[in-house]
Parts: C-alpha cells; sequence; structure tokens
C-alpha cells in the first residue's frame, strides 16, 4: 500500500499521511492535502514554522499500519455494549500527575470515542447542525458523530457566563447538576467565546435542561446566524491597565442586542469581544468580527519621583527607551521624555515601568473584521474608529457604530459570508462610505507604491463641471 506522507522538514514530524488511492478518488482528501502544501505550518514536535511541507512516499505492507489508516471499525478498535480496549487512553493515565482521562471515565461520556481519535489522529465528532426548540429561535448545536456504531450524534447546550464571569456557588451546583442530570456529566467553561456548554444532551432532554439553566439565571443561545455571547476582559475588577469599564460595557451590550442576540437575522454569525486596554487579552482583534479596545489619545503620564525610586531599586529605563517599537522615548540617565507625536500608545512601556501610566483622555477604538477561518483564510480586523467616547452606562455612541457596521453587512453581505470576508472583499474605502465614517490613517495596512491615481466616478464629474 502506498501511503503519500507531509512532513515536517527540520525533525521529519509526520503532519498528516493519506492512502494515494484516497488522494485520488477523495475530493475532500485532495482538498485538504492542497492546502497544507501551500499553508505556513507549525510543526507540533520541533515548533517550527514553515511554508513548505516535505512530501514521501511510503509503502506500507504490515497489517497493522493499514489499519491505522483506516476510516471506519475495525478489529484494531472493537466497538459494541460494554467495555471496550481503550490502550492509548491508558497510556494517558500512566505517570505520576492528575489525567483527564481518569476523570472522563467517571462520566458518562464514550471514552471509545476518544480512543478513536487518538488513534486516527482526528477528532471523531463534527458539526451537524442546529436542533430547533421553542424557546430557543437561535437553535441548539449538534454534533454529528463519525462512529454511530459507538455514539449518535450529541446535542451541545450553550448559556452566557454571568459578566466578569464570577459565579456564585449556587450558580455552579445547579450547572454541575444541569450536566449530571441531563448530559454527559461534563462542562466546558469558558470555550473560545467564553459560553458555557453542557455536554451530551438528549434531544428529548433538551427543554428540560433550556428551562433548568434559565431558572438558574443564565441565558441560552450563542448560535445560529446572530451575535454570538460577548467575551470581555475582567477589566477594573482587578487589571491596573484597565481604561474602560469592559464589564459595564458587556452588561450595556446585552440590554441594547439581546433581541440580535437570541434572533438570528444576519448572513453569518458576529462574534463580539471587549478589551479593557490595547494588551487585548481577550484576543478581540483575532478572533472578533467586532472587537473593542480601550484606547488613550494623550501621551503617557510620567511619575517623575516613582521613576527614580524605580531606577534607584535596579529599574532599566535605558532599555526600555531603546526598546520602543517608535523610537518616542528619551532617557538621558535622569530624566525621560515621551514624544506624543511619535508615541503609537502600544502599551509596552506602561506594563515595563510602574512609574508611566496611560493617559486621561480615554475611550475605545472600533474594529471589524477579525477572524481565524473563513474563505479567505484567517484576518486581521481593520480600524473603523480609532477612537469613540465610552460613556457609561449605555455607551451608546460605541454600540451606535456596532449597530451601523452591523446593518451595513446585513444589507450588502452574502449568505455565509463573514464579515472580515465582506470587508475584504468591498475594500475599507467602500465599507467606510456605507457605514458614514471618514477614512483615517489607522486604517492603511501598507504605504501606497504605486505613483498613479485612481479617481472615482463622483471626482471625475466635479472635474467637468469645474472645467466648463
Amino acid at each position: 500500500m502506498l501511503i503519500v506522507q507531509l512532513a515536517c522538514p527540520k525533525c521529519g514530524f509526520v503532519i498528516e499521511q493519506y492512502r494515494a488511492d484516497q488522494l485520488e478518488t477523495d475530493a475532500q482528501k485532495q482538498k485538504r492535502y492542497q492546502y497544507l502544501r501551500k499553508k505556513q505550518t507549525l510543526c507540533p514536535s520541533c515548533l517550527t514554522q514553515t511554508s513548505k511541507l516535505e512530501e514521501r512516499r511510503v509503502e506500507v505492507e504490515a497489517a497493522p499500519e493499514a489499519e491505522l489508516l483506516a476510516e471506519g471499525p475495525s478489529e484494531a478498535a472493537p466497538v459494541g455494549e460494554g467495555p471496550t480496549a481503550t490502550p492509548l487512553c491508558d497510556e494517558l493515565e500512566r505517570g505520576p500527575w492528575p489525567s483527564h482521562v481518569t476523570e472522563l471515565k467517571q462520566t458518562r461520556y464514550h471514552l471509545q470515542m476518544y480512543e478513536e481519535g487518538l488513534r486516527q489522529k482526528k477528532t471523531q465528532w463534527g458539526f451537524g447542525g442546529y436542533t430547533s426548540i421553542p424557546g430557543v429561535a437561535s437553535g441548539i448545536l449538534m454534533r454529528a458523530s463519525a462512529r454511530p456504531d459507538i455514539a449518535k450524534g450529541a446535542n451541545l447546550v450553550r448559556a452566557f457566563c454571568p459578566s466578569g464571569t464570577f459565579y456564585s456557588t449556587k450558580t455552579l451546583r445547579a450547572l454541575c447538576d444541569v450536566a449530571d442530570r441531563h448530559g454527559y456529566g461534563i462542562l466546558h467553561l469558558h470555550a473560545t467565546t467564553c459560553d458555557i456548554e453542557v455536554l451530551g444532551v438528549p434531544k428529548e432532554e433538551l427543554r428540560a435542561t433550556v428551562d433548568e439553566l434559565v431558572a438558574a439565571g443564565l441565558d441560552v443561545g450563542s448560535t445560529g446566524d446572530a451575535y454570538r455571547n460577548c467575551q470581555e476582559c475582567i477589566g477594573p475588577l482587578r487589571c491596573e491597565m484597565v481604561l474602560v469599564d469592559s464589564v459595564a460595557m458587556r452588561q450595556a451590550y446585552f440590554t441594547r442586542f439581546l433581541d440580535d442576540v437570541q434572533y438570528p437575522r444576519f448572513p453569518h454569525k458576529i462574534k463580539f469581544k471587549l478589551s479593557g486596554c490595547p494588551n487585548d487579552c481577550t484576543r478581540s482583534q483575532q478572533k472578533g468580527d467586532l472587537a473593542i479596545v480601550g484606547v488613550f489619545r494623550d501621551p503617557p503620564t510620567i511619575n517623575e519621583a516613582r521613576l527614580d525610586g524605580w531606577v534607584r531599586n535596579g529599574g532599566d529605563m535605558a532599555h526600555i527607551a531603546r526598546m520602543c517599537p517608535t523610537r518616542a522615548m528619551e532617557w538621558d540617565g535622569r530624566r525621560l521624555t515621551i514624544d506624543a507625536e511619535a508615541c503609537v500608545r502600544c502599551m509596552y512601556c506602561i506594563n515595563k515601568c510602574p512609574a508611566i501610566r496611560p493617559g486621561g483622555d480615554r475611550g475605545v477604538a472600533v474594529l471589524a473584521g477579525g477572524k481565524m477561518r473563513g474563505k479567505y483564510g484567517p484576518l486581521q480586523p481593520v480600524v473603523i474608529a480609532p477612537f469613540v467616547p465610552a460613556i457609561p452606562p449605555d455607551f451608546k455612541e460605541v454600540f451606535d457604530l456596532c449597530a451601523k457596521i452591523t446593518d451595513v453587512y446585513d444589507e450588502h453581505a452574502r449568505r455565509k459570508e463573514r464579515l472580515g470576508d465582506f470587508i475584504y472583499r468591498t475594500g475599507i474605502d467602500e465599507f467606510c462610505r456605507l457605514v458614514g465614517v471618514p477614512a483615517t490613517a489607522q486604517q492603511m495596512t501598507a504605504p501606497r507604491v504605486n505613483p498613479f491615481y485612481h479617481w472615482t466616478p463622483e471626482e471625475l464629474q466635479a472635474s467637468r463641471k469645474e472645467g466648463e
């Protein structure tokens, strides 16, 4: 049997492998193979990033290797009722450290599915659409099973966590009781969208699960083509770097957009994330279709007395000044100055030196289009507004702009086109025109290299009128 392997060119670790006959007949595997050949790949073994994986063609004659590549059930993976062999899962229990497999064995989760995932080196669960039940317009997420002989598809109920992710013991007990009574006995806490997920709920128990979560004070949703759960940093509850009250802003988000959270109306999902400062601990710019980031406009403030004490105690101000990305800092050994025009408010010096703090003219930047997957692959967001006042309690100016952005997206985007893909297709200038915001320097991705100027139809018409 001929095996095609894609391996790391440095350490030889096999990233993926296919049977040669699969690549000839299976269109999905051909697409995956071509995708891996072209993309930047991080080797999980040596952590080397490479743009070209090494292709190997290996003849395999022994039966065990052939079985490892089998797509369906095989003699190496017995299934059925009662206990089954799970040698790979058992291996994960060895050693002095705690093992998640030990915990899984105490739940109703189908451990054989995990064993199959380890054996085939890919998950045995996939997206299975949504299940509709009365009272949950956005639907309940389903996971399809690649091995229905082991486990049928499972439903996954998502609920919104409290703002700031602070729970009372009563709420936590209620969550555990719901998971034990209706699901596998497993909870996903604060997944990528900061949801609570109850796994493995049978369809006939979905209504009861939703009712019990609502009775515990938790709203159910974060599915479908709607506003998803809003993830925020802990902000003023703990962090000294925070520039805006991110927790209060999340509460205002649900007050303003609750209908759009619960009732899908957009071409695709919209992930909403909040960070209280440019450190962006929630990775809002990386994963948020709409990202709100706390910013300040005036230069950082310097506490001279505190700076002197910090330097006397061993603080290296010269190193911080050298590492400033825009060389906006000057340190002569006794006095620190910051060039307000050159400073980009990146937070580097503020994070390193306790004597430097953010300025007092504070608000938020609104960005749109960030995502990890989609038609055009991962995309960084674009700045729609570099500074918007964040005025509590309703943060009207911020959410008015967000509503305008999503209204334009709803009206002009194609079906199942993410917000970032829509902006990429139409262009930032056209998108800003539709939203009604002025162009700013922060929207530039690179300096212009083409000297030719492209006139818009409006400019040409105005020029002709002037000539007449």
